[in-house]
């Protein structure tokens, strides 16, 4: 959350932590999706986009703030040649069909192709969805950097 506010960003966000992450070429680098004071959210799409010539993703999980007595559903979908990473889940808990709170979505690993800095961002196309559908405003999307010395 302080990381989100000196980076002008306010709730309800979807923001990266940590929001720079320093490895060495050829390493991995591992970064949280969080959601920041949200309410009611039964569904989300979230759009990352990342530098496909310096990073590429290694690897996905789901977080834990849609977790419940059931599994939440949870799929991503990597499209190295474009730089997309997109994050699909669900809320199937038992005690309602929405989740509200702040906390970890996906967790993510990238690996570095090559040195230098590398910006990851939320996409503006990324959406948050309450259980009927409806869309819930975002006002912020996250960036992070990826250090790779």
């Amino acid at each position: 959350r302080e990381v989100a506010s000196e980076n002008g960003i306010t709730p309800p966000a979807l923001v990266f932590y940590p929001d720079v992450v320093t490895t060495t070429a050829g390493g991995s680098a591992a970064t949280s999706v969080y959601a920041l004071d949200i309410s009611g959210v039964g569904m989300a799409e979230i759009v990352i986009n990342y530098n496909q010539n310096k990073v590429s993703v290694g690897s996905v999980a789901k977080g834990e703030l849609f977790q419940g007595g059931n599994q939440p559903f949870f799929h991503y979908e990597v499209d190295q040649d474009s730089g997309l990473l997109t994050v699909y889940v669900g809320y199937l808990g038992p005690d309602g069909n929405s989740v509200s709170g702040t906390g970890n979505i996906a967790n993510i690993v990238f690996n570095t192709l090559s040195a230098g800095q590398s910006e990851v961002s939320i996409s503006t196309a990324s959406r948050i969805l309450d259980p009927d559908a409806k869309a819930i405003t975002l006002n912020g999307y996250g960036k992070g950097t990826i250090d790779a010395q």
